[in-house]
């Protein structure tokens, strides 16, 4: 006997790539699984790219049947530059994916009917032996819960108090360029190489990733950069102020800079970055921000409900372990399920190790947004208010 004979419902609160991961892994195990996601249609993905870490290749290709080479872009080297547009290299393979790359296969192995978009989770009521989930007029009981609504999660708190995403007093502005618009010239130099520039407070960072309906190969890729400079708590608010006017909080879409800042944004790629780099920035259409914040909970368990992904622990990007994060969470439940007497002993181990491994990549983060100069006055992130700021 195991943790399953106790468990044959579960409900996923959330749709993105943490409440997918749960979902396919536990539907995987002959389990009842229903997602609410209360976003309708596709979520946008804005183009992001992400390091394919072996974690969440290996889950793909063992829960999806998807080909990891297939649906990623491979470099062989790590490119450095300097202000001056030197560069240097060293040997090192890694695969670059799009969000949009890992969403699909998620999505297309999780059958239609588990997945409700466009359905808003009122409530969670715990039951002694369950939860009850309220969608509208409807009570839907299950026996686990599984908060998985990313970093502005609203049912958090109904499984520990604290861990409300901090600002930690930077942002990253991002852009997106297809392959074929990049100058040919350009594109040999970053082809093949995940690229770096480190400033003085501040990092630039690109590499290629697979572009529209995940092609990947040569000349229908994607380029994706990241650029994170220091802001205070003002300078966010005007930085993700609309061109309409119109504050959109913790994060800018793309098409919606407001002119000043896009001019502003220029200005200082033509100061600071390498040629190559200041060429990617004013080949962009469209940039885009975000606020880099800190989250982490001390809990992940509480009854009969979980927080993963992003409801736990928000982590910085450098550590490139957002995606990795959500796929170990759902792995670690998968075989804790199937190792453990019983949901309450499966649920503790699974809680136990999470939580240790969340914390560790917090602190792995917070410590390189220090080595790069890039945390905000005083080191110490700030509380955001619950009002006012619109999720990433």
């Amino acid at each position: 006997m195991n943790a399953l004979s106790g468990i044959r419902s579960v409900g996923v609160v959330g749709g993105s790539l943490g409440g997918l991961f749960q979902a396919v892994a536990l539907a995987d195990l002959g389990l009842d699984v229903t997602v609410w996601e209360r976003s309708a249609g596709r979520p946008h993905d804005r183009g992001a790219g992400i390091v394919l870490q072996p974690s969440v290749a290996w889950f793909l290709k063992m829960f999806c049947g998807a080909d990891p080479d297939r649906v990623s872009v491979p470099v062989t080297h790590r490119q450095f530059f300097t202000a001056d547009g030197r560069s240097h290299r060293t040997p090192m393979r890694q695969q670059m994916i799009s969000w949009g790359s890992i969403y699909q296969p998620l999505r297309d192995k999780l059958d239609h009917g588990r997945y409700r978009e466009g359905q808003l989770v009122d409530a969670l009521t715990p039951r002694p032996d369950g939860v009850d989930i309220h969608t509208g007029d409807t009570v839907r009981p299950v026996d686990l819960a599984i908060i998985a609504e990313g970093s502005s999660s609203r049912h958090r708190e109904l499984v520990t108090r604290g861990g409300d995403p901090c600002y930690a007093g930077y942002v990253a502005y991002r852009g997106v360029i297809d392959e074929a618009e990049l100058p040919e010239a350009l594109g040999a130099v970053f082809r093949n190489r995940f690229s770096f520039f480190d400033g003085d407070r501040t990092q630039f960072l690109c590499y290629f990733i697979p572009g529209a309906l995940g092609a990947v190969g040569p000349g229908t890729r994607r380029m994706n950069w990241v650029w994170y400079v220091r802001a205070d708590e003002a300078e966010l608010d005007r930085i993700t102020t609309d061109r309409n006017g119109a504050a959109r909080g913790l994060s800018l879409p793309p098409g919606l800079m407001a002119p000043p800042v896009h001019t502003e944004l220029l200005d200082r790629a033509r100061r600071v970055l390498p040629q190559p780099m200041r060429e990617l920035v004013e080949h962009t259409r469209e940039p885009f921000a975000q606020a880099i914040l800190d989250g982490r909970v001390p809990r992940m368990r509480t009854d009969r409900m979980l927080l993963t992904g992003d409801a736990a622990f928000v982590v910085r990007p450098h550590t490139a372990a957002s995606a990795m994060k959500a796929a170990e969470d759902a792995i670690a439940l998968f075989t804790a399920l199937q190792q453990f007497p019983s949901p309450e002993a499966a649920l503790d181990a699974w809680a136990q190790n999470r939580i240790a491994e969340g914390t560790a990549l917090h602190h792995r983060g917070v410590a390189l947004g220090r080595r790069l100069g890039l945390n905000g006055p005083g080191g110490t992130p700030s509380r955001l208010p619950r009002e006012g700021r619109r999720p990433l």
